[in-house]
């Protein structure tokens, strides 16, 4: 009966943080997207500085997996 009652409460505590999770996901997806709607309103499409972020990411991206970072 123990074994059972464990289990319950093991799955009770999955679902919780699932839900959590899921909570803390939607709140930032939102906020991202309100952030991003103002950082366009602002910055009126400067497309040199929209090369140079996506550049900047690209290089982030390589070094951290290793392949511009050397093995």
């Amino acid at each position: 009966m123990a074994r059972i009652l464990l289990l319950i409460c093991l799955v009770a505590a999955i679902i919780a943080l699932l839900g959590a999770a899921a909570a803390a996901w939607t709140r930032a997806a939102n906020e991202g997207r309100q952030a991003a709607s103002d950082l366009s309103i602002r910055s009126g499409g400067n497309n040199v500085e929209r090369i140079s972020y996506a550049a900047l990411i690209l290089l982030m991206l390589g070094v951290t997996s290793g392949l511009l970072g050397g093995l």
